[in-house]
This record gives C-alpha cells, structure tokens and sequence, in this order.
C-alpha cells in the first residue's frame, strides 16, 4: 500500500468525548452539529451545543488507493479542493447549501447532488466512521478499503441519522477519479416521456451521469472519455433530431446551481417539497401527476425521474398520500418564513409505518438509550 498524505488535523476527540460522557451521567440533551448549514433540514434542537466545526482535518488519504479518512469539521469545499488535486472526487457531489458546510454534516444528513442514481448515494462511498454513541463510549466502524466490511452496514446507518445515532468523528470515503470529459445538453420533450428516454439512454450504454427535466425541457449530462462523450453526443443528437427536437448545450454551471439549489426555479416563497419516487411511474403515475398538481405548483424533476422537487401550498396530507401513492415518500425540505407558523407542526419526513418506527426506536435505543443526541430531530418519537 502506498504512503498516505497526511494533511495536519485538529484533534478535539477528547473534549467531545468529555462533553458527551458529562450530558450522559446527567441525562441532558445535546444538540449535534457541525456549523449549522443544514439546521433547516430537521426540528429544532434543544439541549446544551455539541459542535464538532474545530474538530478538523484530513487524517489519512491514499490517492492511489481511492480512500480518505476525514474528521467530521474538515470544511466540504476545502476536503472537494485537496481530492481535486489529485484528480479525484465524491463521486456522489455532496450539495453544501453554504461555504461553512462540513464533511460530517454532509454524511450525517446523507445529501447526494446530480449524479446519485448513476454513480451512488452518500450511504454508498461510506467505509467506516468513528463516533461517539449516546453511552459516552468511543465506537469506531468499517474500514478504510472496500474490502473490509466488518461493521460496514452500521457505518452506513450513520448517513442520514441527522447525528441521532452518534456524534460523528471520523468518516472513511471510497473516491473516484475525476471523469476526463463532460458535456451538457438539454431539448423538448413531454414530461411523460423523460423518465422512459433516460431509462433508453441508459439501456443503450450512454454515459448519462445526470439528467432533469424543466419547464418542458430535458436537461442531460454525458461523462466519460473525449471519445466516448464525443460518440454519444452524435447519438443522442440523431435521436433527439428524429423527434424533431433542437438540440442545444448547457453550460456545466447549470448541475452546480441545480445542486445548490441556485437556479431560478427555487426563487420561490411556496414550501419546497422533496418527493423522492421510483424512476418509473405507475401506470397510472401520469394520470395521477397531472390530477395532483395544481396550476399553482411547480415542479422540477431530476435523479431521471426519481427526485420531484415541488413547490405548492396543497396541504402536507394530500402531497405525502400522493407520494406513498407512487411507491415513495415526502419530505419538507425548505419552508418560507410567511409559511413557518402553518408548517410548525408538520413533520419534517414522511411518517414511519408502525413497523419501521419500532425498528427505529430499537436502533435508537441500542445506540442512545437516554436519548440525548438530537432528540426528535427527525421523528418526534425518537
């Protein structure tokens, strides 16, 4: 194995240890985070502050080996700027939402950009991780190869557990090589064809790494070798032609605003919802799209088809039925301040079935059993 680069960290495992151990033995609440970027995400905290923002670094990073452990305050855009020298990347383009956004902030809400139905979720690049469980004890998982597995579903549990299930130390990555070649494009099309196109596209070898659709328009991304790009680019053109469609191209700006949520579309004051849904609607997912929607709402798709983003007033009951409908979930991802008091009293995430609640409420209390980090950050019965 090769020498790893070793980047000088900010080590502050024991004062987080000590701060954790002391809520334990008086059975406080903690309030989890890194520097705050994604509070909005879940219900208010309450509790003494746990910040993990000093605690930075890289500790061990092997290029050749694909690999990097990283303590959970090393700030995203700065940990993006040491992998890109290197020719490498997070293959599952972590959106950060704010310069201040932290790598253990990422992992522990489990973001993932453009490219996660091509190339993987947040949950999938995970390898291990070092944490700080609600005992007070010091517990580390995983890995630093994908060939160790030993605790690899745990570590994976800790993506998307909002800091719930532990205080993030450390987290191992697998990484990727930076693609040699992109290329955007984008045509017309009806939005009841896009998912159906992109799944033909994939079918036939095309290097889509991204694809939305926008105001009647389908937004996609090539990425692969010149060649390759160079190839399916004639391809796609020849197809779109045949529909008598004008093929047009994107400027790469466009995945970078869509990732944080900078383009026009989200310039709105309507609640933001997340739907996250099959690729592939029902049978009857087109009929019951366009009886759902409202002339009011608005709606960007993307992961292909499985990611709705939609802004409407319609009540949170009647989107998360439509949601489940589809064989998915809703989630309130981003409420204007003239809709909090309306909004105040809706959950976050779609609610769990009374299966899954009682196997989350089993995790939990495995993990946290006097419930002192992030309580009811998710669910109210957590």
């Amino acid at each position: 194995m090769s020498s790893p680069i070793q980047i000088q960290a900010v080590d502050r495992t024991e004062q987080l240890l000590s701060q954790v151990q002391t809520a334990c033995e008086k059975q406080q609440s903690l309030a989890v985070q890194g520097n705050g970027s994604k509070l909005f995400l879940i219900h208010p905290l309450s509790g003494e502050c746990l910040s993990t923002a000093s605690h930075q670094g890289i500790v061990n990073y092997f290029p050749s080996e694909l690999t990097i452990t990283v303590r959970s305050g090393t700030l995203l855009s700065e940990l993006k700027e040491v992998l890109k020298e290197q020719g490498q990347m997070l293959a599952f383009e972590p959106p950060g939402f704010s310069p201040n956004a932290t790598i253990g902030g990422t992992i522990a809400a489990g973001l993932s950009g453009p490219s996660r139905p091509f190339s993987g979720s947040a949950r999938d690049f995970v390898l291990g991780c070092k944490i700080i469980n609600g005992r007070g004890e010091l517990l580390q998982f995983g890995g630093e190869v994908m060939k160790n597995v030993a605790g690899y579903d745990l570590s994976r549990l800790i993506a998307g557990s909002y800091g719930s299930l532990g205080v993030i130390l450390e987290v191992s990555l697998k990484l990727l090589p930076l693609v040699p070649k992109q290329q955007s494009l984008r045509f017309s099309l009806q939005p009841d064809k896009f998912s159906h196109q992109i799944q033909s596209l994939l079918m036939s070898g095309q290097p889509v790494n991204a694809a939305c659709y926008l105001d009647g328009q389908a937004y996609i991304r090539l990425g692969g070798s010149e060649q390759g790009v160079a190839s399916s680019y004639q391809e796609i053109s020849q197809t779109v032609s045949v529909q008598k469609a004008q093929l047009q191209d994107v400027d790469s700006s466009f995945w970078s605003e869509l990732n944080v949520q900078q383009l026009p579309f989200f310039d709105h004051s309507q609640p933001l919802w997340r739907l996250s849904m099959p690729p592939i609607p029902k049978k009857t997912g087109t009929d019951a799209a366009a009886q759902f929607l409202t002339a009011e709402d608005r709606q960007l798709i993307d992961w292909g088809g499985a990611l709705c983003w939609l802004y409407s007033n319609q009540p949170a009951d009647k989107i998360r039925q439509y949601a489940q409908s589809q064989g998915g979930h809703a989630q309130l991802f981003r409420v204007n301040e003239m809709h909090n008091e309306r909004l105040n009293s809706v959950p976050k995430q779609q609610p769990l079935s009374p299966v899954m609640l009682k196997i989350h409420q089993q995790i939990k209390s495995a993990i946290d059993p006097h419930r002192i980090l992030n309580q009811g950050c998710i669910y109210p019965e957590l």
